[in-house]
């Protein structure tokens, strides 16, 4: 009968023993659950730090880019009026409305040597400006002006002076044109004139053989102009 109090000491020294590997388990747990939540906190104010700073950085960067685009809408106001009182500003561009009669080749070796090129015309609200201007300086009908487009390389594929093709989106062809028509040259038409007095639309392209005298339409691109890098690059012919 005295064996009982040894198997009762022996059954708490089991247990003693078996709570102990359970406690340091838990305290190892607890341990990394610790060492989780110290991370996902820093990895939180991280990332809220980041956010923040890339908030600054977006809100310095529209500053910066107004500011950029004023100061470049104010040296482009003032760039045509430096080149000369007959250049007209629109938009970024500048123009010379020249009245000289020339062929084609002649009128843009005139605007070459103002620095500038024959027009490209790149968007319809630009055809609209230039014809409303071309409408007040024709004296009759066939006063119309040279602009920078060309098929003499290649019959039908018409191409811009600045060596892009014309974009069939964005053509401005009177009626029945381009005709390419002979009777006056043999060589046919392969150099564009605008320009049409009564016209109600801007349709008022017309291909004409390039040796015929007309006047012509420069155009010059600040040297702002953050598309072409701050110089101005006009393609010229081989």
């Amino acid at each position: 009968m005295m064996i009982c109090p040894q198997n009762s000491e022996q059954g708490e020294a089991a247990a003693s023993q078996h709570e102990k590997p359970n406690r340091k388990s838990n305290l190892l747990l607890g341990a990394l659950l610790a060492a989780a939540l110290i991370i996902i906190s820093i990895l939180a104010f991280d990332k809220i730090r980041t956010n923040k700073t890339l908030q600054t950085l977006k809100e310095d960067n529209k500053v910066l880019s107004e500011e950029t685009e004023a100061l470049r809408k104010h040296i482009s106001d003032h760039f045509c009026l430096k080149l000369d009182r007959n250049w007209e500003k629109h938009g970024d561009k500048c123009y010379y409305f020249s009245n000289l009669y020339l062929p084609w080749n002649e009128s843009r070796s005139f605007c070459e040597d103002l620095g500038a090129d024959l027009v490209k015309i790149d968007s319809r609200e630009e055809q609209e400006f230039l014809v409303g201007k071309v409408k007040a300086k024709m004296e009759f009908p066939e006063d119309k002006f040279w602009i920078g487009l060309t098929d003499s390389e290649n019959e039908s594929s018409w191409i811009w002076v600045d060596g892009s093709p014309l974009n069939t989106n964005l053509t401005f062809w009177s009626k029945s044109e381009p005709d390419n028509w002979e009777q006056k040259n043999p060589l046919g038409e392969d150099c564009v004139r605008m320009g049409e007095k009564g016209a109600e639309d801007l349709k008022c392209w017309f291909d004409q053989s390039c040796d015929a005298p007309q006047k012509s339409i420069c155009e010059k691109l600040p040297i702002t102009d953050q598309k072409h890098k701050c110089e101005v690059q006009f393609h010229k012919r081989a």
